[in-house]
């Protein structure tokens, strides 16, 4: 189970432990929105100011559109 905070990151729960990632950019903490999993699978997150990320299996990266 995956839950989104507004200023301190996202959590993940896995039955046992609770595991938290935190969401920065240049040591400042992002501001999240949304936390959606699409049809694939993937985990992403939507900011206020600063795009949106995907969960690549380990920690969150910024989604840039090439």
């Amino acid at each position: 189970m995956w839950f989104a905070t507004y200023r301190d990151g996202v959590w993940k729960y896995d039955g046992i432990k609770i595991t938290q990632y935190s969401i920065k950019e240049k040591s400042k903490q992002i501001a999240l929105f949304s936390i959606y999993k699409d049809n694939k699978g993937d985990l992403w997150l939507g900011t206020h100011e600063n795009g949106a990320y995907k969960f690549n299996g380990t920690t969150f990266e910024k989604f840039k559109n090439n």
